[in-house]
């Protein structure tokens, strides 16, 4: 499955032979899933199951969803009307309106107002009917966001694979300093020992420096990171290029970030070449630019 960014945006605007809908679906960037659900309290039956399909969809990011819904078919709702608290809340408001001198009498807009004294309410069969009106819209627009996010998967496709080409071309540099590394160790350690070579046995010397040599050649071996950042960067070439089938790219290319991290770091602890040092210092910055894309991707 191609890659899909984490930021997207959809809009769908329907009529149905029951109700007007619309829909606005946002997604950003975030660890975990987090769905927030706003909807008028009237279709908050509704919620369950939209949160249901959403986070079938959609594996990671911070979702917004909002809905709008006027019922155009009469058949669906019913209008309560609750006279008593319309008595009463009229007149305790008339009350106020003496007590503070206002001739102006009061309008029955203000009963309207309070959304307690008429209410709309929907039996079990208009909410069924309701939901299956709403399941083909709601298809439709996590379709549209799915679009969006993928042609921004694309984006981040492109610049991946480009700083995972700089990253392979720095470790292919590395490799051919490392070969310098145990000769470097030699001119060290004949520099340190010439001033005592007049005193101590010539072959002992040289055996020394062979045994010394050996052993700081076995510290300082960075075979087994330079073949591990290929191997790494070969994982996450294929997980950028082909997808994974259970959407987890993203989470399994921070694993590999960190991974590389670690690689590097254990390079530059073991090195004493100014120029890996320097190679390894613009490694870590470009894998602290690929996690920062890879955060986005679902």
């Amino acid at each position: 499955m191609p890659l899909q960014s984490m930021t997207g945006y959809a809009r769908v605007i329907r009529t149905s032979k029951l109700a007007q809908y619309q829909i606005e679906l946002r997604s950003v960037n975030s660890k975990n899933l987090n769905l927030n659900i706003r909807l008028p309290r009237l279709y908050a039956f509704l919620e369950t199951e939209i949160h249901k399909i959403l986070s079938q969809e959609i594996k990671r990011g911070k979702v917004d969803f909002s809905i709008n819904i006027k019922i155009i078919s009469d058949e669906l709702s019913s209008i309560d009307i609750n006279e008593e608290m319309a008595r009463e809340y009229y007149h305790s408001l008339d009350e106020l309106r003496k007590s503070m001198g206002l001739l102006q009498p009061l309008s029955f807009d203000v009963i309207l107002s309070n959304q307690d004294i008429i209410t709309q309410s929907f039996n079990e069969d208009s909410e069924r009917r309701i939901l299956e009106d709403l399941q083909p819209i709601l298809s439709e627009v996590l379709e549209q966001l799915k679009q969006m996010r993928m042609n921004e998967g694309k984006n981040l496709e492109m610049e991946l694979l480009g700083y995972l080409d700089q990253i392979q071309r720095i470790n292919s540099e590395i490799e051919q300093e490392a070969g310098t590394l145990k000769q470097y160790y030699r001119d060290r350690l004949n520099e340190n020992l010439e001033e005592f070579l007049i005193e101590i046995d010539k072959n002992y010397a040289e055996e020394r420096l062979e045994y010394e040599l050996a052993l700081l050649a076995e510290r300082a071996d960075i075979n087994e990171e330079i073949d591990r950042i290929k191997s790494h960067c070969s994982q996450m070439r294929e997980l950028v290029q082909t997808g994974d089938e259970n959407d987890t790219v993203g989470t399994k290319l921070v694993f590999y970030c960190q991974e590389l991290g670690r690689e590097f770091n254990t390079i530059g602890s073991k090195n004493r070449l100014k120029s890996i040092s320097n190679l390894v210092i613009d490694a870590k910055s470009i894998v602290n630019s690929v996690k920062e894309q890879v955060y986005n991707i679902q």
